[in-house]
């Protein structure tokens, strides 16, 4: 049933039905308005509306999400009932995007706002929906640290803005925070070095991925969204018949990319020489892979540890449909990921997703109840077995003719990297998170929300090392350690919104307040001291037993508001404010306000333009410029903090100070400044979008050095450091052709962003002085300059090996610019479409992982460049001679790391995603009763290319040898009944 918003006295009444050209189905939600008027009326579910008049005669104004707006004239004198048939606007302009605390058209959004569709993140065989961003969003860099399942994704929004703080963005989900930092234990055990919350999230239950960038955009959300923020919406269910989905695919995924590394005769030469260039004779201890091991043994350790194949297998089915005052949606999900480590190693994921929307029959009163449960259980090895692959390739077996694991061959001792295969190491992670939001309209243009949502994240890990996997060499006993970490929060948000149309002008005015709680409780026990393997997970049989716990309370209030205007359709004002109260604040500076303006000009809208530009479908400017904070410091800064004195006195244990307080610190602020083009030409088949941001962030919170006779090396202040980051963002999207069996359509994102570091006043004084300069960017490194190899004696020379004094060259390691390549091409019942990724950046290569202790020469396998070592006096080139020990050891061990030598290329371009579908003609699927059969091939990162010296540009440019990304290749099918 319709209502109007405004009864006004009147004796006619005007009724109606408003159905889609296309199908004739009725299009529930339709507004319809008498023009020049005040009345308003909704359609109900079919479509169906009655508005009050006190005209017989006049204009109706009928728009709906999704269609294009029409004017239908009115008569009662000859008929109180008007047909209306609504046409399909696939003009992208219209569509919706989810903004802070409410829904904008993209014609209308004065913010920098960049939406990934759930079409985008279907296409893609990925278990963290953060994986299906990257390339995709301009002035965002997604950068995986790991190709180990449940690794992070490390996110940034228009580059680094503090110093030594958080500078990641806020996560919401349904408009709940959501965290993205990685979930660890307090120890070391999983080989992803923890889990990432965001991998809990079901990708094919996200509808939308919206990403907030400049002030106008994230001010709403105060300190919160001084980073950036990610708006995460999942599905919901929608009227009509009850409809099931189910989908399943099935692939592998391997590393594509390896170092070319000695063979064991190379390997053994370069080993040999190393000896007689130090005059040092190879003995069974100092060169048992010479002396005592099969000099013609030969072992691919890249093969047989990280050359393995991680088999995927991926089950989603949902349920969804309702009737127009009520729909469902229900879905769960199985996700299986195996390893390429040696052994039967898997993550398993279990996932379950509802939704439950309800209107009341007078349209008055919403209420939408939602959930997520999953449960994860990773039991990947203790370590990262990359790390491994380097040993001798003569070493000797890894079992024994027993079965047991190795550890000397004729006493020659060694390490064996299989010893994970002896221990258990699992994961364990729930998660619940859970939201409500309630709306009731007092009037049509006054409406009260309510929201609120509660996420428990619990981690629980073991990790045992029995006496199977310990070597007898050593002394070390069995042990386990158990831990458990448990995250709850709860948010509370009314919202009070007017919305008003009068004249030509809308007026959107929204006031609200925040309520945040997030509590974290941690412990750790550690068990010494098995004396029989049975009973190593049961703590009450250790010798020794110590544990650790810790609590920490995050509390968060404020207050919000915004102003909205839109005029006459063109002219666009966004006004925002915001009170933020955070508990990581001293007492006296917890409370701060922030806010922001953005305004716009739809210049496609002026009839001068519109006569002069026909071919001009739409020209929007717009502006913004606002300050916000950020308050990602950790908890408990402002006090003292005491941990406890090792040391006891007569039986007793004490405590001591660990931290100096310090309750006048506040917040950094951020202040952001944008200008955006927008420009679409010829029925927008193409669309140009280009942004200039400007953002500058002071009161930098950093760990001020302090003299040493204060008792404590460094105190958390503010400083009056400036930071900033400007570039420019541009995306370009075309559609070639759209035709009813063929279409094309690319689009092309790039983003160009300079970080620098505009003042700190005192950094020659400071504990920065060796990290940071004025005029550079806050990714650096300064190193020693790398001058080459000394032609007479063959030996890495330096200019200058004082640290830090000699360390003049600056390393820049921030991406250059960035950006993604996308086509999507129909033709007929076949859909195929790709996504490049490109970014243009500098890296640490593989020098930096073999620096400390592996210079060429030492029992460790090298890549095949080291054989253009230095031989002779006089030789040219960049490779030092071979050596075990002395100057030439020394100079490779000690200031390799330190100097620019590691530092090279690192730019790639990837073919990130593929895909490929069939649906299966209608006529066919008819006669079994399907909706729609679809079958579909998925890869991910299916080729990297790349100059960089190393395993992986993306994973491994920060100096670790890290597993790389997999490519992954899937199979799969989907029904719809």
């Amino acid at each position: 049933m319709s209502y109007a918003n405004a009864q006004l006295p009147s004796a006619h009444r005007v009724s109606g039905k408003v159905t889609s050209s296309k199908d004739g189905s009725p299009i529930a939600g339709t507004s319809i308005r008498i023009k020049k008027g005040v009345t308003q009326a909704l359609a109900d579910g079919n479509g169906e509306f009655n508005l009050n008049t006190n005209s017989k005669t006049g204009i109706l104004q009928i728009s709906c999400v999704g269609f294009r707006p029409l004017e239908v004239t009115f008569d009662l004198n000859k008929e109180t009932t008007v047909s209306i048939q609504l046409q399909e606007d696939v003009n992208s302009m219209n569509e919706v995007q989810v903004i802070g605390y409410g829904k904008v058209s993209k014609r209308f959004n004065t913010g920098s706002v960049v939406t990934v569709n759930a079409e985008d993140i279907e296409r893609q065989a990925v278990s963290n929906p953060l994986a299906a961003l990257a390339g995709r969003v301009p002035g965002m860099t997604v950068e995986q640290s790991s190709g180990n399942p449940g690794g992070k994704f490390n996110i940034q929004i228009r580059g680094q803005s503090s110093i030594s703080q958080g500078s990641q963005p806020l996560f919401l989900i349904d408009g709940i925070p959501y965290p993205n930092d990685q979930i660890t234990s307090g120890m070391t055990g999983l080989a992803n070095q923890g889990q990432s919350p965001m991998s809990n999230i079901n990708p094919l239950d996200i509808e939308s991925i919206e990403i907030l960038k400049d002030a106008d955009a994230t001010a709403v959300y105060g300190s919160r969204g001084a980073n950036g923020v990610i708006l995460i919406t999942t599905k919901k269910g929608k009227t009509g018949a009850t409809r099931m989905d189910a989908s399943v695919y099935h692939g592998a995924g391997q590393v594509t990319r390896r170092l070319e590394l000695l063979n064991t005769q190379q390997y053994l030469t370069m080993r040999k020489e190393a000896f007689a260039n130090d005059g040092v004779e190879p003995t069974a201890t100092n060169a048992p892979d010479i002396v005592l091991w099969d000099t013609t043994r030969y072992t691919d350790w890249q093969d047989l540890l990280i050359g393995g194949t991680a088999h995927f297998t991926n089950a989603n089915a949902s349920l969804s449909g309702g009737s127009p005052n009520t729909q469902f949606l229900v879905s769960a999900n199985y996700h299986r990921q195996g390893s390429v480590y040696p052994g039967n190693y898997e993550n398993q994921q279990g996932k379950t997703h509802f939704n439950l929307s309800h209107t009341s029959q007078d349209n008055r009163f919403t209420a939408i109840v939602a959930g997520n449960y999953s449960l994860d259980k990773n039991e990947l090895p203790g370590y990262d077995l990359t790390n491994s692959i380097t040993i001798s390739p003569n070493n000797p077996p890894l079992f024994d003719e027993d079965g047991n694991l190795n550890w000397e061959e004729n006493g020659g001792a060694f390490s064996n990297p299989l010893t994970y295969l002896k221990k258990k190491a699992s994961a364990t992670t729930d998660v619940f998170r859970g939201n409500v939001n309630l709306q009731y309209k007092f009037l049509e243009e006054l409406s009260l929300k309510l929201a609120g949502g509660y996420n428990v994240i619990q981690f629980n890990q073991m990790d045992t090392s029995p006496k199977a996997s310990l070597d007898p060499n050593s002394n070390t006993t069995p042990s386990s350690r158990f831990a458990k970490t448990t995250n709850k929060s709860w948010i509370f948000e009314p919202q009070l919104e007017y919305t008003r149309h009068k004249n030509n002008g809308k007026l959107s005015i929204l006031l609200g307040a925040s309520l945040q709680n997030d509590v974290l409780d941690a412990n750790l026990i550690v068990a010494d001291g098995f004396s029989n393997d049975a009973v190593i997970e049961a703590v009450a049989f250790a010798n020794s037993i110590t544990g650790e716990t810790s609590h920490t309370t995050y509390s968060y209030q404020a207050l919000f508001g915004r102003i909205n205007y839109i005029y006459n359709n063109k002219y666009l004002l966004n006004i925002t404010g915001r009170r933020d109260g955070s508990s990581r604040f001293g007492p006296e500076k917890r409370v701060a306000n922030f806010g922001a303006i953005g305004t716009g000009w739809i210049f496609s809208e002026e009839n001068f333009i519109k006569r002069q530009a026909k071919w001009l479908s739409f020209g929007k400017l717009r502006a913004s410029y606002g300050i916000t904070g950020n308050d990602q410091i950790g908890d408990y800064q402002f006090l003292d903090n005491y941990r406890a004195n090792p040391s006891q006195y007569e039986g007793q244990v004490g405590y001591i100070p660990s931290r100096l307080f310090n309750a006048d610190y506040t917040w950094e602020r951020n202040r952001k400044l944008e200008t955006g083009l927008e420009i679409g030409l010829l029925e927008n088949a193409i669309f140009f979008n280009a942004n200039w941001f400007r953002h500058r962030s002071d009161s930098q919170l950093i760990n001020y050095r302090l003299p040493n006779q204060v008792g404590f090396s460094s105190i958390l202040r503010n400083y009056g450091a400036l930071v900033q980051n400007m570039g420019w963002e541009f995306t370009l999207s075309a559609t070639a052709v759209k035709q009813a069996e063929f279409s094309w359509s690319s689009s092309v994102n790039l983003t160009v962003n300079k970080n620098k570091l505009l003042d700190f006043p005192g950094l020659e004084t400071s504990s920065y002085a060796n990290s940071l300069v004025i005029g550079k960017p806050l990714n650096i490194v300064r190193l020693i300059q790398y001058t080459g190899v000394d032609m007479e004696t063959g030996i890495h020379v330096f200019n200058g090996t004082s640290l830090p004094d000699d360390q003049i060259v600056v390393a820049d390691f921030t991406p250059k610019f960035h950006g993604g390549l996308s086509n999507d091409i129909v033709f007929g019942n076949w859909n195929f479409s790709f996504l490049l990724q490109f970014v243009k950046q500098d890296g640490y290569n593989y020098l930096r992982s073999l620096a400390r202790g592996s210079a060429p020469g030492t029992r460790r396998n090298q890549p095949i460049e080291v054989l253009d070592r230095w031989q002779y006096p006089g030789q040219a080139t960049n490779v030092q001679r071979f050596t075990t020990t002395g100057t030439a050891s020394t100079a490779f061990n000690n200031y390799i790391a330190y100097s620019d030598a590691p530092v090279s290329d690192a730019s790639f371009i990837r073919l990130k995603n593929l895909y490929i579908s069939y649906s299966l003609p209608k006529n066919i699927i008819r006669h079994i009763r399907l909706k729609e059969t679809r079958l579909y091939f998925q890869g991910q990162n299916l080729f990297t290319l790349t100059s960089y010296r190393g395993l992986d540009p993306e994973t491994g440019r920060h100096g670790s040898m890290t597993l790389p990304t997999l490519a992954v290749y899937t199979f799969g099918i989907h029904l719809s009944l």
